[in-house]
C-alpha cells in the first residue's frame, strides 16, 4: 500500500507566468494537472517532467526510464 503524495511524470501542454510564479499544465494519463515550475526555469511545452505534490522537481530525459504507468517502479 502507497502512502503519502505518489511522484508523477508527465508532458507539458503549455507553460506561462502567473502571479505566483511559472506554471504549467501536464498530461498524466489523460488529465490536465497545473504544476508549479519554478525549480525546472527551463521547462517548455512537450517536456516531460517530474512532479511531486504539484512542483516539478526536474526535466525528464528519458520517459521510458519511469515506465508507462507515469510512477517510478511501477
Amino acid at each position: 500500500m502507497m502512502e503519502g503524495t505518489p511522484v508523477l511524470t508527465g508532458r507539458l501542454v503549455d507553460v506561462r507566468d502567473s502571479t505566483s510564479g511559472v506554471v504549467g499544465r501536464m498530461d498524466v494519463r489523460g488529465a490536465r494537472v497545473e504544476v508549479a515550475l519554478d525549480l525546472v526555469p527551463g521547462a517548455k511545452a512537450g517536456d516531460t517532467v517530474l512532479v511531486h505534490a504539484g512542483v516539478a522537481l526536474s526535466i525528464v530525459r528519458d520517459p521510458a526510464e519511469f515506465g508507462e504507468a507515469g510512477r517510478r517502479g511501477s
